[in-house]
């Protein structure tokens, strides 16, 4: 038996540009989609305008230090059953904060189409909610409180939440 009856048609340099084309054009596209879904999903930042943010960092320094300085802690929770979400907010010697105006949002970690803007209301001295149905799942929590409605920022929060599953 010849070889050219095993192998009726040979292998040409057309046929191995083809392959090589094809080969690279998926390549290109796998690669092209997984960019595309990586720059579109995720900013990469965690604030509306990072470098602007980076200009005024010696400003964010000096607003951590006046909060620092307020030595207020705050706590967060979310009562699933009351569909509630609770800020708690004590000062250095553990006194409650009150009238504050506590405005903020509630987001998911890795996505934001589930983010939203909150604001709470005093519920009892020192204490502030906001009424929502959350589902289960980790969230991420962010809230800047001011000493009225207007003026400026005295404390900022960033707090991780997890919702159990179930009431």
């Amino acid at each position: 038996m010849s070889t050219a009856a095993r192998f009726p048609r040979t292998v040409t340099g057309r046929h191995v540009l083809l392959g090589l084309i094809a080969f690279f054009g998926v390549m290109f596209l796998a690669n092209g989609l997984l960019v595309y879904y990586a720059v579109s999903t995720f900013s990469g930042g965690d604030r509306p305008d990072p470098y602007r943010s980076g200009l005024n960092y010696n400003e964010t320094l000096a607003e951590d230090e006046r909060q620092a300085a307020l030595g207020w802690d705050a706590r967060a929770g979310y009562d699933g059953k009351a569909q509630r979400l609770t800020l708690q907010f004590t000062d250095s010697a553990e006194a409650p904060v009150s009238g504050l105006s506590i405005t903020g949002t509630l987001a998911r970690p890795a996505e934001n189409w589930e983010d939203r803007s909150i604001a709470f209301r005093e519920w009892s001295e020192g204490v502030y909610v906001s009424d929502m149905a959350l589902e289960p799942g980790n969230w991420v929590l962010s809230v800047e409180s001011a000493e009225s409605k207007d003026g400026p920022t005295v404390h900022r929060l960033k707090k991780r939440l997890i919702v159990p599953e179930g009431p």
